[in-house]
């Protein structure tokens, strides 16, 4: 029989009922498969119908608001804040640290572009290797999860900061945050 153990949480949010690309250029996406050929796009002013602290567009893009990032910041890991509107009060975040996770499922591997249309469930395989569960951090997944131009990696959050984090959102009021345990099972001596 095994045991469900947390080895760390997900970062996930309402949607925002927004389209990243939405006047994205086609050079972003290859012309073959669909899918983004170009992680560094940034729309020049994104528009959201669902104003939240933390949402995801229906491409699966993490934004976050002033306030949220001005609070991550306080935190100090390393997390990239990338604009995407003009007057800068809303973000893309991207975290710089990379923790190994792989894909369970793969399908329509494209020659073009080098990558699956479609990847999906999560493997943590930093905990596998390792045998440790993320205490303290954000970090972004080593793979991408999803279906074309909504693959994206997954944020991971450490157990100790996802507390942090989720004791904030009721403190601050922070809107939108949901964050979920990644469990794994592990075999009873």
């Amino acid at each position: 029989m095994n045991n469900l153990i947390t080895v760390g949480y997900t970062l996930s949010a309402i949607c925002n009922h927004a389209y990243f690309f939405d006047d994205a250029p086609d050079n972003v996406f290859c012309d073959q498969c669909g899918c983004c050929i170009d992680d560094d796009y940034l729309p020049k002013e994104l528009k959201l119908p669902n104003r939240a602290d933390i949402s995801y567009t229906y491409d699966h893009r993490c934004i976050v608001s002033q306030r949220f990032k001005e609070f991550i910041e306080t935190l100090d890991y390393k997390v990239d804040f990338l604009p995407v509107n003009q007057n800068k009060t809303l973000f893309l975040i991207k975290p710089v640290q990379i923790i190994k996770y792989s894909a369970y499922q793969l399908e329509k591997y494209c020659e073009k572009c080098h990558q699956y249309q479609h990847q999906v469930v999560p493997r943590p395989d930093f905990y596998y290797e390792t045998g440790k569960v993320l205490q303290n951090g954000i970090f972004f997944s080593s793979t991408a999860f999803g279906s074309g131009i909504e693959k994206w990696p997954s944020i991971i959050l450490g157990t100790e900061t996802a507390k942090v984090i989720g004791e904030a959102v009721k403190k601050f009021k922070f809107r939108g945050a949901d964050i979920t345990p990644r469990k794994v099972g592990v075999k009873n001596k």
